[in-house]
């Protein structure tokens, strides 16, 4: 009987653990990521070439970056690229690019700048007639300006690079 007794009691005892099992293995199934794959239906993108609104003033920063998308997204295989139309458009504008000093301390010379390019990016489904997403990208470069130019477009073109993957990454992945 005293057997009988401290089962019944460990199981009382237990309650509180076994319904939280309960709920977790209820609710293990509800759970889902809200980013996603590119839909079915869209087989074909179109990028126009990539507009610079920065007034930075060197063209080679809205080329290379256009070109890193059109190259990022070929390799990727998710869409056909094609020249026109398409079944998604995928439309890049360079907004800004600024160079910035790094924290100097009193008395020190500076010797890193940082350099940042934003990018405002419009994916659009064409077959549905809407905005996937309007989003704002950027991303940055540091250089010793010692070598200040050669090192400087070295960074921006690692900026650039960057902000492509991420660009590519938010339309395949959905995020």
């Amino acid at each position: 009987m005293i057997k009988n007794y401290s089962f019944f009691r460990n199981v009382l005892l237990n309650i509180p653990f076994v319904i939280c099992m309960f709920v977790l293995v209820l609710f293990s199934g509800c759970y889902s990521f809200t980013g996603g794959t590119v839909p079915e239906y869209l087989k074909t993108m179109y990028i126009p070439p990539v507009n610079d609104k920065s007034g930075y003033g060197n063209p080679n920063y809205r080329e290379e970056l256009n070109q890193l998308l059109v190259d990022k997204f070929r390799n990727d295989n998710t869409f056909e690229l094609v020249d026109k139309g398409g079944d998604a458009r995928l439309t890049v504008s360079i907004i800004s690019i600024r160079d910035m000093t790094l924290t100097v301390n009193p008395g020190e010379l500076e010797k890193e700048r940082k350099i940042e390019i934003s990018c405002q990016v419009e994916y659009y489904d064409a077959v549905k007639k809407k905005v996937i997403f309007d989003k704002s990208f950027s991303s940055f470069g540091v250089y010793n300006i010692a070598n200040a130019q050669t090192e400087r477009d070295q960074a921006l073109n690692k900026a650039i690079d960057q902000i492509s993957d991420d660009i590519m990454l938010a339309v395949v992945s959905g995020w």
